[in-house]
């Protein structure tokens, strides 16, 4: 197998274009074009469909895209442990994180671990939990710190702490002057959710499913900030992350609801279910995880 050839490959879909893969990657088109049609001869199959309008991966290119990202990622994976054993504690580290845990959690604990490790070089991506856990399935990242249940196979998971999700109301909402409130408040009104996919989001699904609430309108914002700010400006009712809440100052839009018990989820630590794919540097920053918040791992 031609481990070039599948890079540029990797490379050209991800762009959409052999003219940006040849610029990417430095190399001339007519060798972009001649590691592709190597690999269709290898699979003996159409990997791209394309004509001088179009780039379109077909079925079978969208299977060997998926294996191929996995493999290239499990090589650069073999170089840092190689890298890594060399020298020292030195390398690299690709972490993913959800969007709470990643605004308002990570960052210390990057500190102390850069103060301790500062050969290291700490890469970062943040993203919506079920979109880390596909990366770390993919070997894209080594580790990763998300929120909520991780049900994908091949993830070994391990929760570090614990989040409390609240009611946060705008300030001047009708919700706010009802002397004695019931379900019948919380029905047909606006709420504003983070993007499926994320832990917060299914998190209000099952407060919504659990209390059987019907909203009048679900208005997604991509980001927790936007969702506090959304709050903030009137445009409806929330249900996230007392973390967010008190890391962004909105203190005073949490509204308590008698009816509506505490909810709490966990973060956890995401790693590849094989241990003996774990890096020398991803075990030291696990350990870490685990004086930190005083984790017992198996």
């Amino acid at each position: 197998m031609d481990f070039e050839a599948m890079k540029t490959f990797v490379t050209a879909v991800d762009l959409q274009s052999f003219t940006k893969a040849s610029q990417k990657l430095n190399l001339s088109q007519p060798t972009v074009s001649f590691h592709i049609k190597s690999l269709e001869n290898y699979f003996n199959s159409t990997l791209i469909d394309r004509s001088p309008k179009r780039f379109k991966i077909t079925q079978t290119g969208e299977l060997v895209y998926q294996r191929a990202k996995q493999i290239l990622g499990v090589i650069d994976k073999a170089q840092n442990e190689v890298y890594e054993f060399q020298n020292q504690m030195r390398g690299n580290i690709h972490i993913g994180a959800s969007y709470t845990v990643g605004e308002y959690i990570l960052p210390s604990i990057l500190k102390g671990f850069d103060d301790l490790y500062p050969d290291v070089d700490l890469h970062v991506r943040i993203a919506n939990s079920e979109r880390i856990n596909r990366a770390i399935q993919l070997h894209e990242l080594d580790v990763g710190l998300v929120e909520g249940q991780v049900k994908q196979q091949g993830l070994a998971s391990t929760p570090f702490s614990e989040d409390e999700m609240i009611v946060i109301v705008p300030p001047d909402h009708p919700l706010r002057e009802e002397s004695s409130q019931s379900f019948q408040h919380i029905q047909n009104q606006t709420w504003i959710s983070r993007e499926i996919g994320s832990g917060t989001r299914a998190m209000l699904d099952l407060m919504m499913d659990s209390y059987n609430i019907s909203p009048k309108k679900l208005i997604t914002i991509g980001s927790n900030h936007g969702v506090v700010q959304a709050v903030k400006e009137g445009l409806g009712l929330s249900f996230i992350s007392r973390t967010v809440v008190e890391n962004t100052g909105a203190e005073e839009l949490i509204l308590d609801l008698p009816y509506v018990k505490s909810m709490t989820r966990y973060f956890s630590i995401v790693t590849p279910e094989n241990k003996e794919e774990q890096s020398k540097n991803v075990q030291v920053f696990i350990d870490q995880m685990a004086d930190l918040y005083a984790l017992k791992l198996s």
